[in-house]
């Protein structure tokens, strides 16, 4: 018996050795098996505290338009690719002399299938404007201003239009620029120089009181630009898709609740940054397993917004925590390799941060803390509260971690 026990245990530990930094996999033995303890442990030591730097609006599902709850919505900017869709064309090569372009349209998708608006919308390009215009993991309110784009170059106006459906299929509105001056617009965006950007504006006309979206980049039905053109003969039609895209927000003002909580909402600003005290916990790789580590906070009650998902990345390096603190640009650097998600049901989150314990388990990542921002599938215009209170331990954040014993 003690040999099998020992031949159980190596076996355990071999595999271990090769699972530990999958996130996902299942532990491959059966928890059911008498030789084996299984235990569960409750981590209450959680420090948090929230902070406000500027709303990074890049990587979202959609651009965003119009003024409501608070929320102002500037301009939208999209910076397209040098190559076709199906990578056989450069723009470069439609100012050949042997190419004669037909017509040039840039497009967009509106993310719901009803007409969101009738309100105008207007399209520029930077005729000088380099690789500087925007970066879309940097660029926010306080640094691109309406003065940044003040010298951009207005290319038309256009509305929503929306095909009539059949019994089958939903038809999206779209928002569509037939760019009369084309020579002008295609030697923008043809990469003849290395300051060449091919970034567009967009923004609407006229005041729309509340928010609409069209498809980003992120999306199936992402802008493009389509030429039609010819050589010699022969007619030929291209795409061009964004590299990169942002909406450029002005966000609403803070309530006592986003400030005395743990507060996450991209469009708002906010994040949160929680450390762990695992001095209670027998962190051993040689001696347990850990099955599960499951992080609960409740939400204030007021405040239901079922599904919305929450990101937690490991950070790379000991910060103080405040219970509330501002900072005008957000430099607190994450691993990037180790992204976690939880989901808020029923006025909790839940997020599983095994992955987190395994690593420190295994010396691959230090227990400085994880910081909690909204996810870029969520509505960035929303925000949540969790509870956080370190005078009711009833109510406060805790991790229930589930181990085996070996």
């Amino acid at each position: 018996m003690k040999n099998i026990r020992f031949i159980n245990i190596l076996v355990i530990i071999a595999s271990i050795a090769i699972i530990l930094n999958c996130t996902e996999n299942t532990i491959p033995f059966n928890l059911s098996d008498s030789d084996f303890n299984v235990d569960t442990l409750t981590i209450r030591s959680i420090d948090g505290g929230t902070y406000l730097a500027p709303p990074i609006m890049g990587s979202t599902n959609g651009l965003y338009f119009g003024n409501a709850d608070g929320f102002t919505n500037l301009f939208s900017l999209i910076q397209f690719s040098s190559i076709s869709l199906n990578g056989t064309v450069r723009t470069y090569s439609l100012l050949d002399t042997s190419v004669t372009v037909d017509s040039l349209v840039v497009s967009f998708i509106a993310s719901k299938d009803s007409l969101l608006t009738d309100s105008e919308f207007e399209l520029y390009y930077f005729a000088e404007g380099g690789d500087s215009v925007f970066s879309e993991l940097e660029s926010n309110y306080t640094n691109i201003t309406e003065a940044d784009v003040a010298n951009a170059i207005s290319i038309g106006k256009s509305t929503f239009t929306q095909g009539v459906p059949d019994s089958t299929e939903s038809i999206y509105p779209k928002l569509s620029f037939n760019i009369e001056n084309i020579d002008d617009v295609l030697k923008f965006i043809a990469d003849t120089t290395n300051t060449q950007n091919r970034a567009f504006m967009l923004k609407n006309v006229d005041a729309i009181g509340e928010i609409v979206s069209i498809q980003s980049r992120e999306s199936l039905d992402y802008p493009v630009i389509d030429i039609y053109y010819r050589v010699d003969d022969d007619s030929s039609h291209s795409i061009f898709f964004p590299l990169k895209d942002l909406t450029i927000v002005e966000p609403r003002d803070l309530t006592d609740a986003d400030i005395n909580n743990i507060s996450i909402g991209r469009a708002t600003g906010l994040k949160s940054i929680i450390k762990f005290d695992f001095g209670t916990l027998p962190i051993d790789s040689t001696s347990m397993v850990i099955k599960s580590a499951e992080l609960i906070f409740n939400s204030i009650s007021e405040n239901e917004l079922d599904g919305y998902e929450i990101k937690a990345a490991i950070l790379e390096d000991s910060l103080a925590v405040e219970n509330y603190w501002e900072i005008n640009e957000d430099k607190y650097a994450i691993e990037q390799d180790m992204i976690m998600t939880g989901t808020v049901k029923n006025n909790q989150m839940k997020m599983e941060i095994r992955s987190f314990l395994q690593g420190i388990n295994t010396g691959s990542y230090s227990n400085f803390g994880l910081k909690l921002y909204g996810s870029t599938s969520s509505d960035p215009f929303q925000s949540t509260n969790l509870i956080f209170d370190v005078n009711n331990s009833d109510n406060n954040p805790y991790l229930k971690i589930i181990y085996v014993e070996l």
